[in-house]
């Protein structure tokens, strides 16, 4: 058995390497497991894009199991790999550009769908107010929104359009996907795909650990207080909903009793502040940092008052149950699979309705709604942690029989 493994979902896309991404995370937990229980007779061998930067502690990994290491800069590459190695089976955790990829056809082609954002994400008004400073981009962006319903019809036709090439590259093949929502997003938008060749496994758990001493330092480097402020991430994503989330925020923490004086507000993941200095030039209960490390990350999780995820679409949903994992009350959209990872652990509201999440956030503030959520978060977060650990184990198998 010879197998080919993609670690290009690993890289980071940006020059800054702070573009974190769920798929990135899905495919290392997903390689680290691999190496974990592959047997000896098979052999793995792996690729990634050399202009790209590649964790240290990967290619560490590689090198000392002296796994083959290829460097691909493109498909063609790519394809040409695939045929002179005539692999057994090929996986990668994010496929969306390898429409084009020629596949031998005893090759078979196990790959992750972790969600159809580009067909399911509906329009948003402030989507622009996330891009840098670039003029070009700002008029396309509100010129989108105003464009002819046919127009809108024919980009999408052209994303169904690539998946269509995705998914008949080859008959050899198994399609993971990593919740009910996406698995039935794709039976709707692709009614003649063969069903059987979709495979339902949620996304694999997520593993750190820390320290009482790293978790003090972490506080002190962001001034703030263990169980004292609310935690947003993904400031720059626009899919992730967090600078309408901010409205409503600065809103309330202006309005006298709304949010309790002591409590401030820490938005990750902004790269762009000029987005959010409107909202915050006037507040000192604001806190906007860039991309944060997993470790330091995993701090400010443990010590939120309350973890907010307004996010307009979502395959499967990390972020909640990162926070749910320590009993922090959670208040979320209600859209896309993050109801069918939460249930009814957390408060949800609709991500585009500014009054319905104000009215989430006062509500996540009364110790009766927060003690009945918190009860309910650990039997939810034990569940689908088992069912994380199972499903990951069935995706090796599939990869390694």
């Amino acid at each position: 058995m010879n197998i080919l493994f993609d670690l290009t979902p690993i890289q980071p896309v940006s020059a800054f390497g702070n573009d974190f991404h769920g798929g990135g995370e899905y495919a290392k937990t997903v390689f680290y497991r691999l190496c974990e229980l592959l047997p000896a007779e098979t052999s793995l061998e792996v690729f990634y894009d050399p202009r790209r930067n590649i964790e240290k502690s990967i290619l560490g990994i590689c090198k000392k199991r002296q796994f083959a290491i290829h460097l691909c800069r493109n498909n063609a590459d790519i394809s040409k790999l695939l045929c002179d190695k005539n692999y057994d089976v090929f996986y990668s955790a994010l496929p969306y550009s390898y429409a084009d990829l020629v596949l031998p056809s005893k090759t078979k082609f196990v790959y992750t769908i972790h969600g159809l954002r580009d067909l399911e994400l509906p329009d948003d008004k402030y989507q622009f107010k996330y891009k840098e400073n670039n003029l070009k981009e700002k008029i396309k962006h509100i010129l989108f929104l105003f464009c002819p319903s046919w127009l809108k019809a024919h980009r999408t036709k052209k994303v169904i359009g690539n998946f269509n090439k995705l998914f008949s590259l080859t008959s050899n093949q198994m399609i993971v996907t990593i919740s009910n929502h996406s698995k039935f997003s794709i039976a709707y938008f692709f009614p003649k795909l063969d069903k059987s060749q979709i495979r339902l496994l949620y996304s694999p758990p997520k593993t750190c650990n820390i320290s009482n001493n790293k978790n003090t330092e972490i506080l002190n480097c962001f001034a703030l207080e263990s169980g004292k402020y609310i935690l947003l991430i993904c400031g720059d994503r626009s899919e992730k909903g967090a600078y309408r989330a901010c409205r409503v925020l600065y809103k309330l923490a202006n309005e006298q009793g709304r949010i309790p004086e002591n409590i401030r507000i820490l938005v990750l993941g902004i790269s762009y502040k000029k987005t959010y200095w409107m909202l915050t030039k006037n507040s000192r209960r604001f806190e906007l940092h860039n991309y944060v490390s997993p470790d330091d990350l995993e701090v400010l999780y443990k010590n939120a008052c309350l973890f907010m995820y307004p996010t307009l679409n979502e395959g499967f949903g990390y972020p909640p149950l990162e926070a749910m994992k320590y009993g922090i009350p959670c208040a979320c959209s209600a859209n896309s699979a993050v109801t069918e990872i939460c249930s009814d652990a957390v408060l949800y509201f609709n991500p585009f309705d500014e009054t319905e999440m104000s009215i989430r956030i006062l509500q996540s503030f009364d110790e009766e709604i927060r003690k009945e959520k918190t009860e309910k978060m650990a039997a939810r977060y034990q569940l689908i942690r088992e069912k994380q650990e199972q499903d990951l184990d069935l995706l090796i198998k599939d990869i390694i029989l």
